[in-house]
């Protein structure tokens, strides 16, 4: 990942953190989910990814890849500490203490634009008002189901906004503009 890529997950994670500490137990399952239901809000409105990171369908509900490497490396999961990782540095100003999550310092808003902090106050609302298996149902979806089949585990961005509502036009767009993307990396 390039370092602005980082910045952006790191300040995305402390948003998240610090506004999900005011509502109710702020989990690695709450995080993940925020942070996966904003990007779906992100890629159906303004046919972008939020952020850049793969989503893997794991057993409890699709997971933003370098998002969830970041908690862990938060967590002290000794696998993720000897690692020399770029995505060490987005876990700086996040503590873990018994199973809780907290910011201990505040995201830096340069990093997120008006569009991104509105669709992360969309999941955050959304994910604080749930439980966790409401959270676990309504993320089960059908892409979820294709990919929990295979090897590699990746959710479709495409697959995601058409189960999010996205017409045909704006799938096309999006296609077109994550190829580019891709070819840019």
């Amino acid at each position: 990942m390039r370092k602005t890529e980082i910045n952006t997950l790191h300040n995305i994670l402390l948003y998240i953190i610090s506004r999900l500490s005011g509502t109710q137990k702020c989990d690695v399952y709450r995080i993940v989910k925020a942070a996966f239901f904003a990007q779906k809000f992100h890629i159906v409105r303004y046919l972008r990814p939020l952020y850049m990171d793969k989503i893997v369908a794991l057993p409890y509900g699709p997971v933003p890849s370098a998002l969830y490497d970041v908690l862990k490396y938060a967590r002290g999961e000794s696998r993720f500490m000897d690692s020399d990782s770029e995505l060490k540095a987005a876990a700086v100003g996040i503590k873990f203490e018994d199973e809780v999550f907290s910011a201990i310092e505040k995201p830096d808003m340069d990093y997120l634009s008006v569009s991104q902090v509105e669709c992360l106050d969309d999941a955050i609302e959304k994910v604080a008002n749930m439980s966790f298996n409401e959270i676990r149902d309504t993320t089960h979806q059908a892409e979820w189901q294709r990919a929990s089949q295979t090897p590699q585990r990746e959710m479709d961005l495409l697959a995601i906004a058409k189960e999010e509502g996205a017409d045909d036009a704006s799938i096309e767009y999006l296609k077109e503009s994550l190829s580019v993307d891709k070819m840019l990396a």
